[in-house]
């Protein structure tokens, strides 16, 4: 005790900066830390309009993304500098995304600023049962209660809602990370990775899109079906499933976890109620059940036209130099499940146990090989893609894939958000079939086994 307390003297910083903490002890700097971050958010944001609620929500984000982190490490007896860096992590991941906060995109501009106008011309059902097409579920919910917000900037909104959406899934890779038996210190990347990755940035910061509302509820949804929690799982999936279609890539798996006995049938009809409550304000504005049953098929027809059989997405259509839409796009439809289940058969056919890590990779697969052969994919179809590929990064090939579907989906932003392309198309198109086909390669080493009897591995 004496000679820490003349350590303690002789070097204060140093004997602070080793100190272990106890759970009072990280509560006390967790809060003042998150104090000082609102405070320092405040006065940078000070000629902002509403740079309280801009602090606010930036240091709940940081806030969250701390707690994530630090829950991880947690049995690992941290020093206090080990929590300090990951703080400051956390606070420069949420600060770049607040330096684009200002930044107002054409989109913003052309369709959600009137959308938003329009809406506060209605009641809130009415508004949140909005009949374009091109919006449902979670996202129409916000954007209804957003459009009775006066005196904050929707813009802001917006993008302040993406950004916490996009922390909270974040924590869900690191979980899937953990799950998959991932070192701390690499699923922690794996976190971080998912807010400040470029794409994540260009998504939601720049361009004012939230798909990370449906992959956030995605993502949490298949940690707790791997966690063998399935109602949950699957009620959120359902939510995932009532806010973006393109939740669905990874619905093959409730097959193969069926069949597994991990999920029942009871499970399932709780994700087919939850996708019908949470656009339920469809049928209450009076559109009918119809309407309701029908809007992703509306959507489908509507960007069938519109998008053609690709706007933005290199997938095997870019290979195409004449493609018909109609016949192509019922082909493709189908190709898709076909695809689908091939994934389910190999996986229920697996030599070895289906542990999370071979599921982790079998939903990588799907979310990156099927938009590569579905019609009406755009540039954003590989959001849910980047996530997964980050919580399955463990090897080299693994980091390959990973760095290949953000330098590809990097690509594709650039040419939808400024129009001009990075790399030609056609070969993009060539380098996402080869990513998926890497993937594929380690789905198949991971449910193998050699002739000898002896695991395949990457």
């Amino acid at each position: 005790m004496m000679t820490e307390m003349k350590g303690a003297w002789r070097d204060p910083l140093r004997y602070v900066m080793d100190k272990r903490l106890g759970k009072t002890g990280m509560s006390l700097l967790f809060a003042a830390l998150t104090a000082a971050f609102f405070l320092l958010t405040g006065k940078l944001c000070a000629a902002m309009e509403g740079a309280v609620v801009i602090a606010a929500c930036a240091a709940l984000c940081a806030a969250i993304l701390t707690a994530f982190a630090w829950q991880a490490l947690r049995g690992e007896d941290k020093p206090v500098i080990v929590l300090l860096c990951v703080s400051a992590l956390a606070m420069l991941a949420v600060g770049a995304h607040l330096t684009l906060l200002s930044v107002k995109p054409g989109r913003y501009a052309n369709v959600l600023e009137p959308m938003l106008s329009d809406m506060w011309n209605y009641g809130l059902v009415t508004a949140m049962a909005w009949e374009d097409g091109a919006w449902s579920g979670v996202y129409l919910i916000f954007m209804g209660l957003l459009s009775r917000v006066e005196n904050f900037s929707w813009l802001y909104a917006v993008k302040l809602f993406d950004l916490l959406c996009q922390c909270i899934a974040a924590g869900a890779v690191l979980r899937l990370a953990m799950q998959r038996g991932a070192k701390v210190y690499g699923a922690l990347a794996a976190m971080f990775a998912c807010v400040l990755a470029p794409t994540m940035l260009l998504n939601g910061s720049l361009w004012a899109h939230c798909d990370a509302t449906f992959a956030m509820l995605a993502l949490w949804g298949l940690a707790l079906l791997l966690d063998d929690h399935p109602l949950a799982g699957c009620v959120l999936w359902g939510l995932a499933l009532g806010t973006k279609l393109q939740s669905a890539f990874l619905f093959p798996l409730l097959i193969v976890l069926f069949m597994k006995n991990r999920v029942q049938l009871r499970h399932i009809l709780a994700l087919m109620a939850a996708a019908f409550l949470c656009q339920i304000a469809i049928v209450l504005d009076g559109q009918g059940l119809t309407s309701l049953v029908t809007r992703y098929a509306m959507q489908l027809e509507d960007a069938r036209w519109e998008l053609g059989l690709s706007n933005g997405m290199p997938g095997v259509y870019k290979l195409m130099n004449v493609a018909s839409v109609r016949e192509f796009s019922g082909m493709g439809l189908y190709l898709g499940i076909a695809s689908a289940l091939l994934v389910v058969a190999a996986l229920l056919r697996s030599r070895r146990e289906l542990t999370g890590d071979t599921l982790l990779l079998g939903a990588l697969l799907l979310a990156c090989g099927l938009p590569l052969i579905l019609p009406q994919m755009n540039a954003r179809s590989w959001y849910l893609a980047g996530m997964l590929a980050f919580a399955c990064a463990g090897n080299a090939r693994r980091m390959v894939a990973a760095g290949l579907i953000e330098f590809i989906s990097l690509c594709a932003y650039m040419t939808a958000v400024f129009g001009g392309e990075v790399v030609p198309m056609m070969p993009l198109a060539m380098l996402a079939i080869a990513t998926a086909v890497l993937v594929l390669l380690e789905l198949l080493d991971a449910i193998l086994v050699r002739k000898n009897g002896e695991a395949m591995r990457a």
